[in-house]
Formats: C-alpha cells, structure tokens, sequence
C-alpha cells in the first residue's frame, strides 16, 4: 500500500468531503485540519499517532497551552476549554480517519487501511448543561419582543420592530434550529398542504444535511401569515432579511443579540450554556407523550439518540405521573 501522511489525508477530506456540509461546519472543518497538522506535524505518518501523542493534545488543548489552531499560548493569556469542546476536536480527526477508510484513490487502494486512533478515548462533559426554557420564559420574553427595534438600510435608514418576535413563534412553534429558521424563503413554505400548510426544510440548511417538509401548527401558520402581511415577498427572497441586505438572510448572531436585549427587558435570568436552544429543548421536551420518531421527524433531529440525550428532559409533571400512575403488572389470566 502506498505511504500517506497526513498532509495528504485533511486536505483530501476537506476538499472531498467539507463540501457536502454547512459553511459553519466547513469552517470548523479547516480549522481543524490547521489545528492538527499544526499539533501533529503535517509529514507524520497518521499510523504513527500514538496514544501519548493524543493524549498530550488534550492535556494541552484543556489547559489552553494551544488554541484552536494549535498555536501555541503564552502562559499568561491561557484560558482552559472546556472538555465538550476538546471532545469534538478529539471526534472530528477520528471521523477524518474513518473517512479515509472509505476513499478510494485512483490506483483503487483506500486512502488508509485502518483508522490509528481507534479506541483513543476522548475527554467527556460530566454534567453538561442543558438549560430549557419554559412556557413561562417565551411569554416573557414574547410580551417585550416588540420593543426590539433593528435599523434596516434598504434604501434609506430607518428604524422599525425587528423580527424577534416571529423568530420566537417559529423556533417555539417548529422546535428547529435557529440558523434554519433564519435562512427560510418564501419558497419553503407549503401553505397549501395539510390543515395549517407545511414547511420545506431544505438539506442545506439543516445540521445533518436531511431535507424534510414538515406540517406546521395553527400557531405556526397564524406567524407566517403575519409575516406574508407584513413582507411579501416570493421566490428565493429571504423570510428574514437581513437589515442591511433584503436579500440576504438575517444572522443568527443579530438574532443572538436581539433575545439577550428582550431577556433584559423583560428581566430575565440567562441562562448559563444555552440561549435560543433552550427553546428547542422545550419544543422536544413537551412532546415526550408522542412517539419519538415523529417528534425527531418533526424537529429536524437525524437520532433518536441526540433528541434522547440532548434535548428532552425531565420534568416535575412528567416523573410525578411515572410515580402515581403506573400499569399494575398482574398474572396472565
């Protein structure tokens, strides 16, 4: 089999495979393959990455002795990370090496014959944390959303209401991500299907890269017509433009912004570790009675595993009824 090194495995897989994900992800995907050619040496033979190699790199991308380049840090400026993210730099190269299992080159050999690192463990979040928003904490900071004002520059300045407030009903109502609903055109919506009409989730926005046409509630139909009134508008034209450039989509970081604004408003606590994905685990916490693979269908999540583990949670109400209602197991007959 030929010799490879790992300058000849990253590039090969961001060229090959980064494409076929988001651009938030092909950014992390270059990062990362600086980061490691950087930590590891770029001549290395990737069978040659030994589990003291590994493990050197998470003790010194813990303590903040390298950054996410893998730079090294003065001693004065370091900053400990956090070991969900040391994780996902850890699974990111095991997934690149998993990968090169797969591709065949043009002589027909695989880019690697088996992956080196295999078994290395990575660092794990022991308690991570979770925060879900409650009925309670939309409402709050649904009854402030208008006093958020944005300035938009189409054509002249101007000052008007952002969209926060429909940004709150869509995430609240359809439990997907922030950065999909912001990239929404008037295209995906379907109001002609079903009850209340429908929503097309196209792949390229969408984490795992699944499309999907989801049916909407009558909450949910009640915001886009609101929108529909507001802005009119077809095609691939943006449902939340951006203030700067109607055609583009608004940011996730300008929506970021605009809840903080309206959580300070309404005199709300944040919450430490989440902001608009606490409503995402609300939207999949209060549909635990329904079956999991509809709700994972529904809200856009590729496992059941992630929406298991990272989304839903317990609840007072919930693990009162698991206590006081259960189904007398009695003898057959």
């Amino acid at each position: 089999m030929t010799a490879t090194t790992l300058a000849a495995v990253l590039p090969a897989y961001v060229t090959h495979r980064s494409p076929r994900k988001s651009d938030r992800e092909r950014r992390a995907d270059r990062r990362r393959a600086e980061m490691w050619s950087r930590v590891l040496g770029e001549d290395i033979d990737p069978y040659r990455v030994r589990l003291a190699a590994w493990e050197g790199f998470i003790d010194a991308r813990s303590s903040g002795a390298i950054d996410a380049r893998g730079r090294e840090v003065p001693e004065v400026a370091r900053r400990p990370v956090g070991p969900r993210t040391v994780e996902a730099d850890c699974h990111w190269l095991r997934w690149v090496f998993n990968w090169a299992t797969r591709w065949r080159l043009e002589s027909g050999e695989f880019l690697m014959r088996e992956n080196p690192v295999r078994g290395y463990a990575a660092p794990r979040e022991r308690n991570p944390r979770r925060p879900t928003a409650t009925q309670n904490r939309y409402e709050a900071a649904r009854a402030v959303s208008g006093l958020v004002e944005m300035e938009t520059r189409w054509g002249r300045r101007m000052r008007r209401r952002s969209h926060l407030s429909e940004l709150l009903d869509m995430v609240n109502g359809t439990g997907r991500r922030l950065s999909a609903v912001c990239r929404l055109t008037y295209d995906d919506l379907r109001l002609g299907q079903g009850p209340h009409g429908a929503i097309r989730w196209p792949a390229a926005t969408d984490k795992t890269g699944h499309e999907s046409t989801v049916p909407v509630s009558a909450a949910v139909r009640g915001t886009i017509d609101r929108i529909l009134l507001r802005r009119p508008g077809a095609g691939a034209s943006p449902l939340f433009p951006s203030p700067g450039d109607p055609a583009q989509p608004m940011s996730r970081h300008l929506a970021d912004k605009w809840l903080r604004r309206a959580e300070k408003l309404a005199g709300l606590e944040p919450q430490r570790g989440s902001l608009w994905h606490a409503y995402r685990r609300k939207w999949a916490t209060e549909r635990k009675h329904h079956p999991d693979v509809d709700v994972a269908a529904a809200g856009g999540w590729k496992t059941l595993r992630t929406l298991k583990t990272a989304y839903q949670q317990a609840d007072a109400d919930t693990m009162l009824r698991v206590v006081t209602e259960p189904m007398e197991l009695k003898d057959a007959g």
